[in-house]
């Protein structure tokens, strides 16, 4: 018997995803395999650990909530859907003044990010940066342009996969990182902040 194109393009994680469903293990599978990207990614615009694990939390309890009514049918699917809510969540908390103001207040105080479990190879790059200057200077942005930065920069995705995200337009995101660049050198050059800051190079990251 001759698999259709679509089945035989899948990929092993693919299964799990339509499993997943309707299958509690195989939600727990994706879970496990998701968890740390998520944490990390919301502790890198959050900044503050415990702040990160109620918003990582709540994604998921979001997730499975809505698992069931799941449209996807890839690994690839799961994932852009995943980071879409965990952008969400994390923007409406950043929204409220007094709690980015909060999250300011930690950055000041600390002297660098504390260490991420299960980071990838990456990490270095971020650990080299002055990372509490650089936090205070995006979270003077937009959220979704902090969103476009994290998920460009720090989560390595494309312009495409970040338009697959935030439910844009490729164009749009591309218009949107540049807008943000240039905001944060404008930042950089004021008093604001203090001292420039170059984000992590893009290394292998397509485009």
């Amino acid at each position: 018997m001759t698999l259709e194109p679509t089945q035989a393009a899948k990929e092993p994680g693919d299964d799990l995803v339509v499993r997943a469903r309707t299958d509690r293990d195989a939600f727990g599978q994706l879970y496990d395999a998701h968890y740390p990207a998520i944490f990390r990614y919301c502790f890198r615009r959050l900044f503050v650990r415990a702040v990160a694990e109620d918003v990582t939390s709540d994604v998921f309890l979001g997730v499975a909530l809505k698992m069931p009514r799941f449209a996807g049918t890839t690994e690839e699917d799961f994932r852009r859907w995943l980071f879409r809510i965990a952008t969400n969540e994390v923007n409406a908390y950043v929204r409220q003044t007094k709690r980015r103001r909060a999250l300011l207040e930690a950055a000041a105080r600390s002297g660098a990010l504390p260490a991420v479990a299960g980071s990838h190879a990456g990490q270095s790059d971020v650990e080299s940066l002055d990372w509490p200057v650089l936090y205070r200077a995006i979270l003077t942005l937009k959220p979704r342009e902090q969103a476009i930065l994290h998920l460009r920069f720090f989560e390595k995705m494309s312009h495409e996969q970040i338009a697959g995200v935030l439910q844009q337009r490729t164009a749009t995101v591309r218009v949107g990182l540049s807008r943000a660049l240039e905001r944060l050198r404008r930042c950089f050059k004021s008093d604001a902040v203090g001292v420039a800051v170059e984000l992590p190079p893009q290394r292998g990251t397509p485009t």
